[in-house]
């Protein structure tokens, strides 16, 4: 697990002789790896799917533009408003990682205020099509 965890930081991150992979190209070269043997194929699908997978990243499959269900539930609450302690109550989550979720989605979408966040929800089609 750690190999993978390390292999996928690695290709997500600067280096000096080349720019990060974007994280669906760091995926599908994962995957590759683990093909070739070098990495423990379950870790990696495991890794895959916990990081929502190459298919969901950048408003793709599931249209959830690269966040996991759970971070697309966050901002949804924050589209509505919701402050974060009514947020914490409806995921019955404590304050403080209803505060980590939210700056979590913040840095993720690359935004800083919760009008941001409703706005980025909006253009992307993340909010219910109930509303």
């Amino acid at each position: 697990m750690l190999a993978v965890a390390d292999v996928f930081d690695a290709l997500t991150s600067d280096r000096p002789h080349r720019r990060a992979y974007p994280r669906d190209r760091a995926m599908v070269r994962l995957r590759q790896m683990a093909r070739d043997r070098l990495l423990d194929a379950d870790v990696v699908e495991a890794a895959v799917s916990a990081a929502g997978g190459a298919r969901a990243a950048r408003t793709g499959a599931g249209g959830r533009a690269g966040l996991t269900v759970r971070q697309v539930e966050v901002l949804n609450l924050l589209a509505q408003g919701l402050s974060n302690r009514a947020i914490a109550a409806r995921l019955t989550i404590s304050v403080r990682t209803a505060e980590h979720h939210i700056q979590d989605v913040y840095a993720r979408i690359g935004v800083s205020s919760r009008a941001a966040a409703a706005m980025y929800a909006m253009e992307h089609g993340l909010l219910p099509q109930d509303w």
